[in-house]
């Protein structure tokens, strides 16, 4: 599903972040990709889990317990096709705001 918010499309496709504990710090170890849609980049592959695999949570804009494994939604701001230009954004589902906003964009 996606939903668009002014400019910003937020996809929620199945995408899951796994998480653990590292003493006081979670870490972002692996995104699941469903393989298909629009988070395929013709040299990177999933751009979901290539901006979380250089830039950790400095890519998450939510707030949610944590779990091991957190499905997330993702937007691309900028050019897909020069990722040096562009930014990645998540939000986990479970995010309050969010949760609630997507039921708005249902219908």
């Amino acid at each position: 599903m996606t939903a668009v918010d002014a400019d910003v499309v937020w996809h929620n496709d199945g995408h899951v972040m796994l998480l653990q504990l590292n003493r006081s710090e979670i870490q972002a170890l692996y995104v699941s990709c469903p393989e298909e849609g629009p988070c395929q980049h013709p040299v990177h592959g999933c751009m979901v889990r290539y901006f979380m695999l250089r830039f950790g949570l400095e890519c998450n804009v939510g707030v949610a317990p944590p779990s091991p494994e957190m499905p997330i939604a993702w937007s691309l701001v900028g050019d897909p096709h020069d990722l040096d230009a562009a930014q990645v954004w998540i939000i986990p589902t479970a995010d309050e705001a969010f949760s609630a906003w997507l039921v708005t964009q249902q219908g």
